[in-house]
């Protein structure tokens, strides 16, 4: 609960995003600031317009918030896509607090999700809003750049060199409080995870086309695609290629839809390495995971992934397939192992002291939430 100073009203935090839905970073990462602000003493309150999740903080809709929120209160506002609500909270008087999470250019989107593609690129026009709040937040300096583009003079002289680069999540050692649940028995081969949306911007039909190069290289491999939509075009697409895949090269193909914590952990610990081939991202959560898990991860060269795995970043060739199974096979038989898992060590307790919560609540008290 709040302490109320003498003479002063108590302060509610607010934390907003447009979506508060499980298996999504954006309101995984709303639902954390809510439970890092309590403990911290702060009353606590999570608004969105669309939700699946109540526990263990109630998510509330917006419309009541209008009523609800007082002067002295602070808001905690996460922007990913176009908002509705954003104009109407720029106009509050209210101390304020920005995180900008990136968002996907329209033009990386599938042709066919119309809605989507109109999302993004209103939300990408809603950045210059962004510059009224008190204090921004972002997940990566590639993320900085997207929104600084977008600024006036008067905006960037006001922000530049104050934005808070901050990882979207709270505990990036939270998966030492998860059990992890047998799946199934170890394989004899080498288990290849991809974990994300199943979007065509996340690169998913190259990852299974890679998959089979490594095949084709003699390389003992199985794959695992973690991620939601389960179905629909692009998803199709994907699940024909990894039958042919499997039936043409042996690679078994597995995928995951809406899996629990629990099920993903026990992926991760039975996986040998993780890829991501992703044309944008504004972090990366995945990336960091990889890490805590202590795996390498093979990236195409996308500056906010680059970013969080530093220098335990793999890289591979993001327009060549077979140039990318041979740099994977090339690790994985002959790659300096001892090297890369101090590499990714190093870096996991570089983003874990990051990751502690310190910067959400010092953004949040330093605008004076009592």
């Amino acid at each position: 609960m709040s302490h109320n100073i003498e003479g002063t009203a108590l302060s509610t935090v607010h934390i907003h995003a447009r979506d508060i839905v499980l298996n999504d970073a954006v309101g995984s990462f709303a639902r954390q600031i809510a439970i890092l602000a309590e403990k911290a003493g702060h009353d606590v309150r999570l608004w969105a317009e669309h939700t699946d999740v109540q526990e263990p903080h109630p998510v509330e809709t917006r419309s009541a918030f209008w009523t609800a929120v007082q002067p002295q209160d602070v808001i905690f506002f996460n922007h990913s896509i176009f908002d509705p609500a954003l104009n109407d909270i720029v106009a509050l008087s209210n101390a304020k607090i920005v995180y900008f999470h990136n968002i996907t250019p329209p033009d990386l989107i599938d042709r066919a999700d119309e809605r989507t593609i109109e999302n993004c690129r209103l939300g990408l026009e809603q950045r210059p809003l962004l510059a009224k709040f008190d204090v921004i937040m972002v997940n990566s300096e590639a993320t900085a750049k997207c929104l600084l583009e977008a600024f006036d003079a008067d905006a960037l002289a006001r922000h530049k060199d104050r934005i808070v680069i901050c990882p979207p999540l709270i505990g990036a050692d939270r998966w030492n409080a998860v059990q992890a649940e047998d799946l199934r028995a170890a394989s004899d081969k080498l288990n290849l995870l991809y974990v994300g949306r199943i979007v065509a911007h996340k690169g998913v039909l190259d990852i299974v086309d890679i998959a089979g190069e490594l095949a084709a290289l003699k390389i003992p491999i199985a794959l695992d695609i973690v991620g939601g939509p389960a179905n629909g075009p692009y998803v199709d697409l994907v699940k024909a290629l990894a039958k042919t895949i499997e039936e043409t090269h042996g690679v078994p193909v597995t995928f995951h839809h809406g899996i629990s914590d629990r099920q993903l952990k026990a992926i991760y610990e039975m996986t040998t390495a993780c890829i991501a081939h992703s044309s944008h991202e504004g972090f990366c959560v995945p990336a960091l995971d990889a890490l805590a898990f202590g795996k390498p991860m093979f990236v195409t060269p996308v500056p906010a992934i680059l970013e969080v795995l530093g220098s335990a970043a793999l890289l591979i060739p993001e327009d060549d397939k077979a140039a990318a199974a041979a740099a994977i096979a090339a690790f994985l038989m002959d790659g300096d192992h001892a090297g890369h898992a101090s590499l990714r060590k190093k870096r996991f307790e570089e983003l874990r002291t990051e990751a502690d919560g310190r910067l959400v609540l010092a953004a949040i008290e330093g605008l004076g939430a009592a």
